[in-house]
């Protein structure tokens, strides 16, 4: 078995549990995370993989300074790095940070973009942090034309990448599936007319496009009780904004991946208010899509990014154009007061997942990959 060492800045917040789930599904790999530091999130607190905390190390902590601000690599300070037979990197801006250590350690780099990463084109100053701002000034201009390899979560994502410079063969178009022994459908008691939305309380998200829509829904007199998931800086702007228009709101703040699975699928329908901004970023896919899906609740989505590659159009959910706040409400209204029509959603979103976005199989997918990587990295040494 091969080790992976899987680079990130924070192990890990509530947003990123994918993370985790797709390394419990290895089967011909071992994963061990490099992580700037520990934080405390409903999912991680029985993860078993070894985690290296850069920040409880001083010899790491030196060497991350190095590798930050000068963009000198040691390997030899990192444990994990020494061990590895590739790095993977998630999210853009690590697999920058990283690449100088991949390099001088000589292992294969491997970076996953997913989103703000490949679709940004605001401002690099504005996103904030050092090495944030050089990313988005140089660095994805530098990395297009490294010797590594990326990972795309979505045909929008890849299609972004490329246009940044990226060569079509160096972009892997990978989407990361479900677990569906968590996330399946089972006999359950739908709570009337209550609509989950699992999202961070940013801009983009368009949390307040949906709200607008409910309104819309319970002034025609349908019952609506909307229940939020989430944290981030909108979240008292948003919380107090649905208390306003909506009869029935509940926030939670972190749930664990089964507190979320019983949650969708109480639900009787799941909303994704995404938009794109002006500075270009947009949803790259959207998992919580597939997670509702996948314990039968319907999807009414915003036509935005790589959305639609987890919605059947008609079949598993709905699409409307971004903001169209009338048309989202017309969409939530026809599946809340149709049995009929929102049980052959139903029926049908479990089959959808398990036929394209099962988690053991993708992951036997990039596995696949992070072989292919390895043995090509080999043989250019051995040439």
């Amino acid at each position: 078995m091969s080790n992976i060492a899987i680079y990130v800045e924070k192990f890990l917040p509530a947003s990123q549990a994918f993370i985790v789930n797709q390394c419990s599904a290895f089967r011909k790999h071992r994963a061990q995370f490099l992580a700037g530091q520990r934080v405390t999130s409903a999912h991680t607190k029985s993860v078993d993989f070894p985690v290296h905390e850069i920040r409880g190390s001083a010899t790491m902590r030196a060497g991350e300074l190095l590798l930050k601000i000068p963009q000198i690599a040691i390997p030899r300070l990192f444990p994990a790095i020494r061990n590895a037979d590739i790095i993977h990197a998630h999210f853009g801006k690590n697999g920058y940070v990283i690449g100088p250590l991949a390099r001088a350690a000589g292992k294969p780099l491997v970076t996953t973009f997913h989103g703000f990463d490949a679709t940004y084109r605001g401002d690099p100053k504005k996103p904030g942090g050092f090495n944030q701002v050089r990313f988005f000034a140089q660095g994805r201009r530098s990395m297009a034309g490294w010797d590594s390899w990326n990972i795309a979560v979505s045909d929008f994502i890849r299609d972004q990448l490329i246009a940044l410079g990226f060569p079509p063969e160096r972009v892997f178009r990978h989407h990361i599936g479900i677990d569906l022994g968590l996330f399946k459908i089972e006999p359950r008691q739908r709570v009337k007319g209550r609509v989950v939305s699992i999202a961070r309380f940013v801009e983009y998200k368009g949390h307040r496009y949906m709200i607008d829509a409910l309104s819309k829904v319970a002034a025609a007199g349908t019952p609506v009780e909307l229940v939020m998931v989430g944290q981030g800086p909108l979240k008292v702007e948003m919380e107090a904004l649905a208390r306003r228009a909506l009869p029935s709101v509940t926030i939670h703040e972190n749930l664990s991946q089964p507190e979320i699975r019983n949650l969708l699928a109480s639900a009787e329908l799941y909303l994704h208010g995404s938009v794109t901004l002006d500075n270009g970023h947009a949803e790259a896919f959207g998992l919580a899509n597939l997670e509702a899906e996948a314990v039968g609740t319907p999807v009414v989505a915003f036509r935005s990014g790589g959305v639609g590659e987890a919605i059947e159009e008609g079949k598993t959910g709905y699409l409307v154009e971004e903001r169209d706040v009338a048309g989202m409400a017309s969409a939530v209204g026809r599946l809340l007061n149709d049995q009929a029509l929102w049980t052959a959603f139903s029926a049908r979103a479990p089959h959808m997942v398990a036929e394209r976005f099962d988690l053991r199989r993708q992951t036997g997918t990039l596995e696949d990959y992070y072989s292919s990587v390895i043995d090509e990295f080999a043989s250019r040494g051995r040439t």
